[in-house]
């Protein structure tokens, strides 16, 4: 399916607020398996945040921004249970709430961008955390031979 087939009709079958609620639920269920502690303000700007990125994607189209946004949640600390929980609601909503039109397809697209954004910047923070353990290891043993 191309993307174009989507195009904007689309937004029109998503009730922002009932989706932004969703995606929210699917974060407080999943709080305490991020890396770092969100405060629920937090949680409730991530969920808006993430409502309001996939409706202008539906617009746009632009499969950069959504994976930037999945780097953008990488850094803020989104743990892997969280992001996959929040991008399931996104998809069972638009399932739900498609009414014939092509959300599911564009909710794909859009979720396979953002996870690889995620994944992306998760594989560069652990590489950084392997090169700073392997470092001190070497300066540890270092100092330890003197």
């Amino acid at each position: 399916m191309d993307m174009q087939d989507i195009g904007q009709p689309s937004v029109a079958h998503l009730n922002e607020a009932q989706l932004t609620n969703e995606l929210r639920q699917a974060l407080r269920q999943t709080l305490f398996s991020s890396g770092r502690r969100i405060s629920p303000r937090r949680m409730n700007q991530v969920g808006q945040d993430m409502a309001a990125a996939f409706l202008k994607f539906l617009v746009t189209e632009d499969e950069e921004t959504a994976h930037t946004y999945g780097q953008y949640l990488a850094r803020e600390g989104l743990g892997h249970r969280a992001v996959l929980s929040m991008t399931e609601a996104l998809r069972r909503s638009c399932r739900e709430n498609g009414n014939g039109a092509d959300l599911p397809s564009a909710a794909g697209l859009y979720v396979n961008s953002l996870l690889e954004g995620y994944m992306t910047r998760r594989e560069a923070y652990l590489l950084q955390e392997q090169a700073r353990t392997q470092h001190a290891f070497l300066r540890a043993r270092e100092q330890q031979e003197q």
